[in-house]
């Protein structure tokens, strides 16, 4: 009997570790397919934004793109390290990398390098708005060409020198693929602080620049309103200018921009802090990964939709031959239409030309009448003549 008993237990516990495994395969399954599609989507969307960036001499010559294509160079890779890594990792676990093996902490360093230097580079951009809408006359100054080049070599610097702690054993960082989530290795490790350290200045400076520009916008609107009243009172006309105050509508699109792309960081990061304090389902953590990866690509998404010139470059770039067909369609019923326009000129002509030579030939007939006519009575005349002679010698 107690034999059997534990061949009983054993048979239970087989088909519990059974059942176990299935169940983990299939949440592996969901979120390693929800997690591809949407680095997929980062992937190609932030492609794009470079390709259409490259495309435009404007856009490529203003300092303010260049932030753009830094942050979009950084999502690629980022994009990158979690298709090759973080994806396999979660659908494979031991069988592809080790808990704490040494690939798996120099990929989590490389995913953090780009991290930080992204959030570094948002806040940059968010005193190149700040300067661009508040301190117009000053932006040319203070963000040149060499200077806005060093500042985002900068970022890349700073994000190497913050990650770098990273390879030591105090301050492991790494991917837990049964959990969905980057943890510590040391929980307790004080590396945790430089990281809160580096993302609170950059999202300080994000809410301060933006809280000034907003500020700012609010007081032009309202000195605009009070001065439009003040034009109609007086008598003279109700439409008036805008107060310089006021930026102009691409400045404006360009920190709308910016401004929900460091909006989506913010709800990132502090999900990053406090989530863990709440829950301990490996659904939660999947759902602050999860918005890491959506931070790859909402700049993207944000500046096709609000960027017109961007959406146009990249709608010539990949409806390419469908725009020169239909230019050359236009181009073709254009002169089509004017050749018909010219056609129904000639003719038109030809009608007055001959209705002209018609009615000169008319006035030729009768002046030619007239002469006949006048030419018979001078004769007429002149035989009267004649005979009144003849007569008058018979006599």
């Amino acid at each position: 009997m107690q034999t059997d008993d534990s061949w009983k237990r054993n048979v239970s516990f087989f088909t519990l570790q059974a059942l176990f495994t299935s169940a983990n395969r299939r949440d592996d399954f969901i979120a390693v397919s929800i997690w591809t599609i949407m680095l997929l989507y980062a992937l190609i969307s932030n492609m794009l934004i470079l390709a259409g960036i490259a495309r435009s001499a404007t856009m490529r010559s203003a300092t303010s793109y260049w932030f753009i294509i830094s942050i979009a160079i950084c999502d690629i890779l980022m994009t990158i390290i979690s298709l090759g890594h973080l994806v396999p990792a979660t659908a494979f676990h031991e069988q592809y990398v080790q808990f704490k093996s040494v690939r798996n902490i120099i990929m989590i360093f490389f995913y953090d390098l780009f991290w930080y230097t992204g959030v570094v580079q948002l806040g940059l951009m968010a005193g190149n708005r700040f300067v661009s809408i508040v301190y117009p006359m000053e932006y040319k100054h203070i963000f040149s060409r060499t200077r806005s080049l060093y500042l985002i070599l900068f970022g890349y610097f700073l994000g190497f020198l913050v990650s770098l702690p990273t390879l030591f054993d105090c301050c492991h960082t790494l991917w837990d693929s049964n959990y969905y989530i980057t943890v510590y290795e040391k929980p307790e490790t004080l590396y945790k602080y430089v990281d809160m350290a580096v993302n609170s200045i950059s999202l300080c400076m994000m809410i301060i620049s933006y809280a000034v520009i907003i500020y700012k916008q609010q007081n032009a609107l309202v000195n605009g309103v009070s001065l439009s009243c003040q034009m109609s009172e007086c008598g003279r006309t109700s439409s008036v200018r805008p107060p310089r105050s006021q930026v102009s509508k691409k400045e404006m699109r360009l920190f709308i921009q910016f401004f929900v792309v460091s909006l989506v960081f913010l709800l990132t990061w502090t999900t990053w802090q406090w989530l863990p304090y709440m829950s301990e389902s490996k659904w939660a953590y999947f759902v602050m990964t999860s918005l890491f990866f959506i931070n790859n690509s909402v700049n993207p998404t944000v500046y096709i939709i609000f960027n017109t010139q961007l959406r146009r470059e990249l709608h010539y770039l990949i409806c390419r031959h469908h725009v020169i067909s239909t230019a050359q369609n236009k181009r073709k019923q254009t002169l089509f239409g004017r050749g018909i326009a010219a056609a129904n000129k000639n003719e038109v002509d030809f009608q007055n030309n001959t209705r002209d030579d018609a009615t000169k030939s008319l006035m030729d007939q009768a002046a030619s009448s007239q002469s006949s006519q006048s030419h018979a009575t001078i004769d007429e005349h002149n035989m009267d003549y004649t005979n009144k002679d003849t007569k008058i010698s018979a006599v």
